[in-house]
């Protein structure tokens, strides 16, 4: 029988963080960061506000009767002019080159990529710290480093050279354990590259060789098997003359070989290869950095080299502009007397959309308030507050960066004033204390640019004032359903629970409709570029083939938006649902390795694309804001949960109807023929997924 898994700390072990909030007391502090999404536009640009009648020009304007194309306004959609675009790309550039080089320096001796990650291995997330220490990576103004990037910078390109060579010291580790494992046991390597799936009692020895018992390094040894079973797939079947590209394919052909009479012989001619590996080394790539995006978590807060700069625009409400300091030899804007970085300076503005989110909750909770709604009242006074806590730590942040600006300004005069000294240390130490956001990140996809601003979650004083203590004893189950994406089952004591679908019907259909047309788009464009390519091969597509492709993408990313809302307003729903029944513990179905069986038509392509993952993590977000540490969410293994009776444990039935006893395949209700008992499918499920965390089957692991 396997060990249980313990969720809780043993008496007398000391933690970080008392879990009030799990152990049924409500409130706690929480030091967790919520992210929320700006998108900058170029500083001329009139930033578009919804409710105010403020959009961007269009290209075409309607003047009496007659269509007239507006010149000027040719590029106004844009959010970002192609000259910020371009600096900007150039700043991302010299960003990716200095991360790339310092990889490069890392990776030219064997030992010392080897001993760098010893180090980072027990550096507890100081990684730069690590790095600057090294002679051969030492910023100067006159080296290749101080060329491409500032020094403050240089601190972001040292913590993300860092992930990435302890993330790949970690993945060498694991395959290395796994190479050895399968040197010793043939039966492994049969088993390793005959099933379908990864063996998971293989993962948890590779990730027990590699050093950790628990944890997420679950995940780093399943990579490390299936990057392991790739090159001995693409190796065998290079031998055998039947390579293929296309992994499903890879799979298929070699399981076909090892179940044949050639089998003996591969499971040798891999044995040989692996053996190989022992001796020789596995041939491992050096990692490169390709990613489009920019952390500034490494910066000082408050000062002005840590390369970005916030102030609020004096003539524009609500609307804040950010100057980003670009690395020598780019040039951004003319030079002005507002920024800190004179012509080194890439400005765009943001509408912090914060204070109007605030007041339109309120308009609604006093709204709901007065129909009598209290539960809808409190999401709305939440989400106020909630709103208004990050606005001003939004604009401490811009405060703090001001006053430190003056006060080091006031300290390198010759005669400094002591008097204004001691006013702004103090009003420093005051923001200090208050809460603040941390620092931001700045991702680039296409011609949109995003900044992404971490702020603290509420504290207990707000949460009480806010909340109404409730006491939190209660487990949920929740699952992922046939016909409703969420089914949330709540257990209040003895046989008694809340439950509900939760669905959104009208989202559904209009994705289907999105991903119907996607088909039809993809068969139209693969006729059109075969008879295009049969005719006039290695000639670039014609422009109607080049828009029936963006006609596409533009298809998809409105299924991709449609995902997200739907995400959202899933998440957000079970959230509540759970809050206000003074739920302590979510437990949701672990279906990372779900794979729908066939004849279910469209219901297997729902199940796949549920966006499962995406609702537990949007549920965990929201409870953490709500102060439960973690957000309180568990996964569970659900197997058997669909078939066996959440009443009496035995096997039961599909049927159509609630009051039929033929077994259908994928029908909606559940029949137990032990004990009588007729209940909605998902519903049984969803019991069944709160009682199965008490079996030795429960997968002792948060979703964070």
């Amino acid at each position: 029988m396997k060990k249980r898994t313990r969720r809780h700390p043993r008496v007398g072990k000391t933690t970080s963080s008392n879990q009030e909030t799990m152990d049924g007391n409500y409130y706690s502090v929480s030091s967790t960061h919520l992210v929320q999404k700006f998108s900058l536009n170029s500083i001329n640009r009139q930033v578009a506000r919804k409710g105010l009648g403020r959009k961007p020009d269009p290209s075409f304007k309607r003047r009496s009767g007659r269509v007239t194309k507006q010149l000027v306004t040719r590029l106004s959609g844009k959010k970002c002019s192609e000259i910020d675009l371009q600096t900007l790309g150039q700043h991302f550039g010299k960003y990716i080159e200095a991360v790339n080089l310092v990889l490069n320096r890392v990776y030219s001796l064997k030992q010392r990529a080897e001993s760098m990650g010893m180090k980072l291995e027990d550096s507890k997330g100081q990684g730069y710290v690590v790095l600057r220490e090294e002679p051969f990576l030492e910023w100067k103004r006159t080296n290749e480093f101080g060329q491409l990037v500032f020094e403050r910078m240089y601190r972001n390109v040292l913590e993300t050279s860092a992930r990435i060579i302890h993330s790949d010291y970690t993945r060498r580790k694991l395959v290395n354990a796994l190479l050895e494992i399968l040197s010793n046991d043939l039966k492994q390597l049969r088993r390793l590259v005959s099933l379908k799936r990864i063996p998971a009692d293989l993962v948890r020895s590779v990730r027990k060789s590699g050093g950790k018992k628990k944890g997420s390094y679950y995940h780093y040894a399943l990579a490390a098997c299936r990057q392991v079973c790739r090159a001995l797939d693409i190796q065998l079947l290079k031998d055998t003359d039947s390579s293929s590209s296309v992994r499903s394919i890879q799979r298929r052909r070699v399981r076909d070989l090892i179940k044949s009479g050639a089998g003996t012989a591969a499971i040798v001619s891999m044995a040989s290869r692996v053996n190989d590996w022992m001796s020789n080394g596995y041939p491992f790539i050096q990692p490169v950095f390709r990613q489009t995006t920019m952390e500034f978590a490494a910066s000082t807060e408050n000062t002005t080299g840590q390369g970005y700069w916030f102030k609020e625009d004096p003539e524009r409400e609500d609307e804040i502009i950010v100057y980003i300091k670009t690395p020598p030899g780019i040039t951004g804007h003319e030079r002005t007397p507002d920024s800190p970085y004179r012509s080194q300076t890439l400005r765009f503005r943001f509408l912090d959309w914060l204070p109007r989110r605030a007041a339109r909750a309120r308009n609604k909770a006093s709204e709901a308030k007065k129909k009598g709604n209290e539960w809808k009242s409190t999401e709305l006074e939440y989400r106020a507050e909630r709103f208004e806590d990050m606005s001003l730590q939004l604009r401490n942040t811009i405060r703090l960066q001001q006053v430190t600006r003056k006060l080091t300004s006031l300290r390198s005069r010759k005669d400094p004033d002591s008097e204004k000294i001691l006013k702004l240390k103090e009003e420093m130490e005051g923001l200090k204390k208050s809460r603040r956001c941390a620092p931001p990140v700045l991702k680039v996809r296409g011609h949109r640019v995003t900044l992404l601003i971490p702020f603290k979650s509420p504290d207990d004083k707000m949460l009480r004032r806010v909340l109404p203590k409730t006491l939190r004893t209660r487990r949920a189950g929740v699952d992922r359903g046939l016909r409703h994406p969420v089914v949330l089952s709540v257990r209040n004591g003895g046989n008694s629970y809340d439950e509900t679908k939760i669905g959104r019907d009208r989202l559904y259909k209009k994705r289907e409709v999105l991903r119907q047309r996607t088909r039809v788009l993809m068969s139209e464009l693969g006729l059109k570029r075969n008879n295009w390519e049969k005719k006039r091969a290695m000639v670039p597509p014609p422009n109607f083939i080049l828009k029936k492709e963006r006609e596409l993408g533009a298809v998809w990313a409105k299924v991709r938006r449609i995902d997200r809302e739907i995400s959202h307003q899933l998440a957000a729903e079970t959230v509540w649902f759970c809050e206000h029944r003074g739920v302590k513990t979510i437990y949701f179905e672990d279906l990372r390795f779900f794979q729908p069986s066939g004849g279910f038509r469209t219901h297997s392509w729902n199940l796949s694309t549920n966006l499962w993952g995406r609702i537990i993590e949007g549920v965990r977000y929201r409870r953490q804001a709500l102060g439960h540490k973690y957000g309180g969410v568990w996964t569970v293994n659900p197997a058997m949960t669909s078939q066996n009776c959440s009443a009496c444990g035995e096997r039961g039935l599909r049927v159509k109807e609630h009051d039929s006893r033929e077994e259908e395949r994928g029908g909606e209700f559940f029949y137990c023929s032990s004990c009588e008992s007729r209940l909605h499918a998902d519903v049984n499920a969803a019991r069944n997924i709160l009682k199965i965390q008490k079996k030795p089957t429960a997968v002792g692991g948060r979703t964070a």
